[in-house]
């Protein structure tokens, strides 16, 4: 089959980003990437081995207002050049979506990875506050006509996939789609690249540096622990947000052991995984989390926010620990492990057995399954 997988952009190192490319990468089907927006040098490396097409407007993504404009208005009346795929699969976390308004003749599939978080009652409050004041007057006129037009734009799908259970309690709140015509398919590791080399003494948060990762919560829990002084905090990521990212380098300014890596490339990605001690995840509510499930594949354990999708992947006191969302919570854990090396070690080993039910292979394979029966039952 010939499957075109649609993405709003690729201008980052994100996890939605990962799983377009992962299963471009490993489909059995001819999968090509389309996209208006492509930068090369800031999205993973590997898209450069796949094939990926620059498609309606281009150019920059622009900010949140202009975001919403150009996929809610120019989406929804742009008409992609797709006679020759079998089946066009929407990745989306929300804007998306327009595009199936005039693009639903072949198989039409969502991969949802959240609906618009701008949009949930959860995070409408700090979204709004991150926009210019001059903007922030508009922010609910522009989320409540994208809601109006992202449940049109559902009404296209013949399926749709999420990433995890937390995901698809989003859809089923918000109406956008019946729960017998959505599926779960958790997003993978590599688990056959991933192996530890070693556990120095070092406490990993790998993740792009934009303020609902809360990289506060990993520093003033680091400075809380009462660690020996050979520990040190690694703070690694992409600088999405220069402010946020300028904020995270004052309060680590005066700690000797904290220590922050911006644009980092994969082979070093690699590098400090396979090196730390353990892994700490402090994202708000995040809608499914690959990074517990990467530290789980480098055989590390994770110290997670008990929210969001960690809860669906972490495994309490098997694969690392579930904390409540604050400095003191996550410096208890991290005096913890740091303390009992065996017990680092021995969670980290279970951690990596348990992410083999996560591995990419088995996450394409999943996925081409059930579109070649979805395309199946479409011909009938």
């Amino acid at each position: 089959m010939n499957i075109a997988v649609f993405h709003p952009w690729l201008k980052e190192k994100g996890g939605a980003e990962k799983v377009v490319l992962e299963y471009a990468s490993r489909s059995e089907n001819s999968v090509t990437v389309l996209t208006p927006f492509y930068d090369k040098e800031n999205t993973f490396e590997g898209f450069k081995d796949i094939e990926v097409e620059e498609v309606a407007w281009q150019g920059e993504a622009g900010g949140f207002i202009s975001r919403l404009l150009k996929f809610s208005l120019g989406g929804s009346a742009t008409k992609l050049n797709l006679e020759e795929y079998d089946a066009v699969i929407f990745s989306t976390s929300g804007v998306s979506t327009p595009f199936t308004i005039r693009n639903h003749d072949q198989l039409t599939i969502g991969y949802c990875h959240t609906p618009l978080r701008a949009a949930l009652p959860e995070f409408k409050e700090s979204y709004r506050n991150d926009l210019p004041p001059g903007l922030q007057p508009f922010f609910g006129i522009a989320t409540w006509f994208f809601g109006k037009l992202e449940k049109l734009s559902w009404r296209y799908f013949d399926h749709v996939f999420v990433n995890s259970e937390n995901t698809e309690e989003r859809v089923l709140n918000r109406e956008l789609e019946d729960e017998e015509n959505l599926t779960v398919i958790n997003p993978g590791a590599d688990i056959e690249e991933n192996h530890s080399e070693d556990y120095e003494k070092y406490f990993l948060y790998p993740t792009r540096f934009r303020s609902y990762k809360r990289h506060e919560i990993a520093i003033e829990a680091f400075k809380q622990a009462d660690l020996d002084e050979e520990f040190e905090l690694v703070l690694a990521g992409s600088a999405q947000e220069e402010e946020y990212l300028h904020k995270l380098e004052e309060m680590a300014m005066d700690e000797d052991g904290i220590r922050i890596e911006k644009d980092v490339q994969d082979e070093r990605w690699n590098e400090l995984y396979a090196n730390c001690y353990a892994v700490l995840f402090c994202a708000e509510k995040e809608d499914w989390g690959i990074i517990p499930v990467e530290a789980a594949s480098y055989s590390k354990p994770i110290i997670s926010v008990n929210e969001g999708g960690p809860v669906e992947s972490v495994k309490e006191d098997e694969t690392g620990y579930l904390v409540d969302p604050d400095p003191d919570s996550f410096a208890e854990k991290i005096e913890y492990l740091a303390a009992n090396s065996e017990k680092a070690r021995e969670i980290g080993m279970k951690a990596r057995k348990h992410s083999r039910k996560y591995s990419w292979d088995r996450f394409s394979e999943k996925l081409d399954n059930r579109i070649k029966a979805l395309h199946g039952e479409k011909e009938i």
